[in-house]
């Protein structure tokens, strides 16, 4: 019997670890060209990817080298179409045409973040930023545990809803390694199960970014 309960505590454990996988790989696409940028040419960088299904990944940077922090923006924003409806353009070209344009255009979607034209300076005072980074490294972030060490969603608590919405990403760099760090739903879960000091953390570093760092012109953030 307690072979039995073994078995299915550990295919449990399992099925976990690959849905986890799962969700984390369609909201996410890892570690880019513009994270190994970083991490050669900077001494430290925080990157916060902002994600949702179906979209291309957006991202806030920060980085320190020396005495010096810098602040950056990654959004790939499709703006060729703005003035001109995409609609005439279709009504004018010919089928096959329209559909090869299109895809080419959308392509960049799919192409991971680089230092492009989608990438650019988040302008900020140096005191502020230098403020900034302080408050961020008061939090210890490279210390920090995700959900796959300490677990999804409150132990023992049942979820009133279904919780699997936008998940909170970031990614820690230097020399030495790219530390990449996920939740799902930090607010809500600390709110469900307060306590979790990651959690409270990684809450406090997205307050941080979304503050001080300018909008997204896209349609969230």
């Amino acid at each position: 019997m307690k072979k039995i309960t073994f078995t299915l505590l550990f295919c449990a454990a399992i099925v976990k670890v690959s849905f986890s996988q799962h969700f984390l790989d369609r909201y996410t696409q890892g570690i880019t060209p513009m994270h190994k940028f970083f991490q050669q040419y900077t001494d430290s960088t925080i990157i916060v990817e902002y994600q949702v299904e179906g979209y291309t990944p957006k991202y806030r940077i920060l980085t320190k080298t020396n005495d010096i922090v810098n602040s950056y923006y990654y959004e790939p924003l499709d703006t060729t179409w703005q003035k001109i409806s995409s609609v005439e353009v279709k009504k004018n070209t010919p089928l096959i045409l329209w559909h090869m344009i299109s895809n080419k255009k959308v392509l960049f979607k799919d192409m991971p973040a680089d230092i492009n034209i989608f990438f650019n300076l988040a302008p900020m005072l140096p005191d502020t930023l230098k403020k900034i980074w302080k408050d961020i490294l008061k939090l210890k972030p490279w210390n920090l545990e995700d959900e796959k060490i300490f677990g999804y969603g409150c132990k023992n608590v049942e979820d009133p809803v279904t919780s699997e919405n936008r998940p909170d990403i970031i990614h820690l760099i230097t020399k030495k390694e790219i530390k990449s760090l996920f939740f799902r739903s930090p607010s809500y879960f600390e709110k469900l199960c307060p306590g979790n000091k990651n959690r409270q953390a990684i809450n406090s570093i997205n307050e941080i970014f979304y503050k001080n760092f300018p909008k997204f012109k896209g349609v969230y953030y």
